[in-house]
């Protein structure tokens, strides 16, 4: 297993990188073994960033949350870490979606990777605002 995910999405604000996603992926065809390595890698690097965020600046609780992609053979997942009230990490599974890969008739796979991607936007645009915020009032107001 390497060191890094595969992709990162990552925010720059004020000379601080702060990592909001990560991906995993693996081959077309790939075994059960990397798949639960890759989704344990997966939830090892949004447990790294989401402790960095709350580090930094303290999002409110249950709001932000850390999104893991994961791309196996053919099947996207999406996960998201939060932290809940408590600052218990909770890491769930959101959604996922099959990727076609032909162009023969996959109206319904194409419907529901549109879905996943829709719903990691608006995940990211709310994510942003949220950090955004967090990170002013932490500026603001310091500890």
């Amino acid at each position: 297993m390497g060191k890094k995910p595969d992709v990162m999405g990552l925010l720059k604000q004020d000379e601080k990188i702060i990592e909001l996603m990560y991906t995993e992926s693996s081959r077309i065809i790939c075994s059960k073994s990397k798949k639960a390595d890759d989704d344990v890698k997966l939830w090892r690097e949004t447990l790294d960033g989401a402790s960095f965020v709350s580090a930094l600046c303290r999002p409110a609780g249950n709001q932000f949350g850390v999104v893991g992609i994961q791309v196996t053979g053919t099947t996207m997942y999406v996960n998201v870490l939060v932290k809940d009230l408590a600052g218990i990490s909770r890491y769930f599974y959101l959604d996922h979606a099959e990727i076609p890969l032909s162009s023969s008739n996959n109206t319904s796979r194409v419907k529901s990777l549109i879905r996943v991607l829709l719903t990691l936007r608006n995940i990211m645009i709310v994510n942003k605002s949220l950090l955004m915020q967090a990170l002013e009032q932490a500026t603001s107001h310091p500890p």
